[in-house]
């Protein structure tokens, strides 16, 4: 094992068990760290593993209630029901408004119901709360390249990218955004 592999993996060990303080979601000291591997690890392995477990950060509330109204309003998205999970989400967010990921996740119900409007308010929100929120970034550049806002859109990418080098679409989205940018000045 090369040695900047060996402490790169110490470091995710470390991130992964250690004891977290405060509360879950965006609050989570480990998530640092994990943003930390995110821009400056070359192996996969590991990207994917601090992705992960920024996921699974973002998605603790801290409230067992809380995190079972968010898999219950999952399955509902599974099951085609978004209109009931966008309800569920929509409890989320009144119990616990300093949540992230119930702001994300109710962005992205609404993203699926085209509903791009309030899409975009809860994307904001999720961003206010969480300003590396890759997931939200995404969305971002995706809804705004779907109204034409190509320039914004370029730039939620690229923000993307600094955030998460990784995003392996987001320098082919914004070269095609970048195509469409031209055609526009034509």
């Amino acid at each position: 094992m090369k040695p900047t592999y060996f402490l790169l993996n110490i470091t995710l060990a470390l991130a992964f068990c250690w004891p977290a303080v405060g509360s879950g979601d965006q609050t989570d000291q480990r998530l640092d760290q994990l943003f930390a591997t995110l821009q400056s690890s070359r192996d996969e392995t590991a990207l994917l593993a601090a992705e992960a477990a920024i996921w699974d950060i973002w998605h603790d509330s801290g409230e067992e209630s809380v995190d079972a109204s968010m898999l219950q309003a999952a399955a509902l998205v599974r099951n085609g029901d978004l209109a009931a999970a966008e309800g569920i989400y929509s409890e989320v967010i009144e119990a616990v408004p300093g949540f992230s990921e119930g702001w994300n996740r109710r962005a992205t119900v609404r993203f699926y119901q085209r509903d791009y409007a309030g899409s975009l308010a809860d994307i904001e929100e999720t961003l206010r709360l969480e300003p590396r929120h890759f997931g939200a970034i995404w969305g971002l550049g995706m809804i705004l390249g779907s109204q034409r806002d190509f320039q914004r859109a370029i730039l939620a990418f690229e923000r993307l990218l600094e955030i998460k080098p990784n995003a392996s679409d987001a320098p082919r989205r914004i070269e095609l955004l970048k195509q469409e940018l031209a055609k526009e000045a034509v």
